[in-house]
């Protein structure tokens, strides 16, 4: 009997308790926060208790890239209202302004925090007094004043800040020609744009001299924003740079050049009835000349709205275009963008928009007797209307997915997302330091608060 009660005393297993999460570890805590690209996760990882938000505070969870981790929260989308998508009786008569409105993300973001009534008005007398949004990236907005003659004013803003930056022209400032867009740009290849780091990409047509009226000569300028004092390099406007075999020149004007998006460090326009598209590298300004098969660009008529370069956020150097076909749309790809770059477009996706977007609110079977029109794009998506009326619907084009309730179908236009993407600064202990120091604390406390 003792043998018996020795050998099932020895058998019986230690009881142990569950695994919970006050179980794992500070660094494996340590390398989890690391991963987390939402400012909403990040503080409310910090919010957990005492022990979380020590190892989630910047001090702890700072490492070499921490600077260039990637941080996206967004908080709304600007609309640049586009009159000639609702055509009205007044339409053919003056020219409509493009209106902006911003639609937050959530019922619980005020808008009225993100208004632009903190902007200057324009200088001179030719100064139309109102703001046009030609470009936002990330926080980061840019506006421009159109002026008759002169080269636009310009001015980069944050509103969630309402802080503003006047750029100031180059010293040129009179010219005949035409502007065919500014865009704004990180400088460097590291962290997230802001107020004092970011760059302008701009591509104005002027009159060739030498030529029949009509011609213009392309021609790009690169400004880089930085205080001064933080590096040696030269700020401001950079001398105007050409293609890299000679004058390139629109010989039916710039009224020709239409605009047809940007994707991979490059903006495109076409400015043929050929499919010949013209290519800025941002940053650099470095000016190409290259030509879409037919199959690609699809119908010649309104081409800048039939197809589109698009980014789709991958980390590939892959160029993507979307093209529309009577209701089809097809994605094509190709390594370069170049003429130098070898291979073909290549079909990749498909999809029947009439067939896709049957049962959606609203769908009328007479929407896609005409080939549909892009609104606008951006990473990952496309945005489209019927040429016969405005019913805005959106193809995610990873899944090929269609949805009409997203807040981009709101207003036809372009869309500017606006996030958040600098990274979350995050203290150990909110109260006052109990060991001397001045201010709030921000090393790892060994105080009653932090205990």
């Amino acid at each position: 009997m003792e043998e018996t009660a020795g050998q099932s005393k020895e058998q019986t297993p230690a009881t142990r308790l569950p695994t919970t999460v006050n179980d794992i570890p500070d660094n494996l805590l340590n390398v989890i926060f690391r991963r987390l690209d939402s400012h909403v996760a990040a503080i409310r990882a910090a919010a957990v208790c005492m022990r979380w938000r020590r190892i989630a505070s910047t001090r702890v969870i700072y490492y070499a890239g921490w600077n260039y981790h990637v941080f996206s929260t967004i908080l709304g989308h600007y609309h640049v209202v586009d009159p000639s998508f609702t055509p009205g009786p007044r339409s053919q008569q003056a020219p409509r302004r493009r209106r902006v409105v911003f639609v937050p993300a959530s019922p619980s973001i005020d808008a009225r925090h993100f208004t632009l009534d903190f902007l200057p008005s324009g200088p001179g007398r030719r100064s139309t007094g109102e703001w046009e949004l030609v470009d936002g990236q990330g926080s980061i907005l840019l506006l421009a004043n159109r002026r008759r003659g002169h080269f636009p004013d310009l001015v980069v803003c944050e509103p969630i800040s309402r802080r503003y930056v006047r750029v100031q022209p180059f010293e040129k400032t009179k010219y005949s020609g035409h502007c065919l867009g500014v865009f704004l740009g990180r400088h460097g290849y590291g962290g997230a744009m802001c107020m004092s780091n970011f760059t302008l990409t701009c591509v104005l047509c002027d009159r060739a001299a030498g030529f029949a009226d009509g011609v213009s000569v392309v021609t790009a300028r690169v400004y880089i924003h930085q205080p001064p004092g933080w590096s040696r390099r030269k700020y401001g406007w950079s001398s105007p740079r050409v293609a890299g075999k000679g004058a390139l020149c629109l010989w039916q004007g710039a009224d020709s050049a239409r605009f047809v998006g940007r994707a991979k460090g490059s903006i495109f326009w076409a400015i043929q009835d050929d499919g010949t598209v013209l290519a800025a590298r941002e940053g650099s300004g470095v000016l190409s000349l290259f030509r879409l098969p037919e199959h690609v660009h699809g119908e010649l008529h309104h081409r800048s709205k039939t197809f589109r370069f698009i980014d789709d956020g991958m980390g590939d150097n892959l160029v993507r275009v979307v093209s529309m076909m009577s209701d089809e749309l097809r994605v094509f790809l190709k390594h370069e963008h170049g003429n130098g770059g070898g291979g073909e477009w290549v079909p990749v996706r498909s999809l029947r928009l009439g067939e896709a977007t049957r049962g959606l609110p609203g769908y009328k079977e007479c929407f896609f007797g005409q080939t549909p029109k892009i609104v606008t794009a951006g990473k990952g998506y496309v945005v489209l209307t019927p040429a016969e009326g405005t019913w805005l619907f959106t193809v995610e084009l990873g899944t090929l997915q269609v949805e009409r309730e997203h807040s981009r179908n709101r207003l036809a236009g372009e869309v500017y997302p606006y996030e958040l993407r600098l990274p979350p600064r995050v203290r150990v202990c909110v109260p006052r330091c109990e060991r001397g120091r001045q201010g709030r604390c921000c090393r790892i406390c060994q105080c009653k608060q932090a205990n």
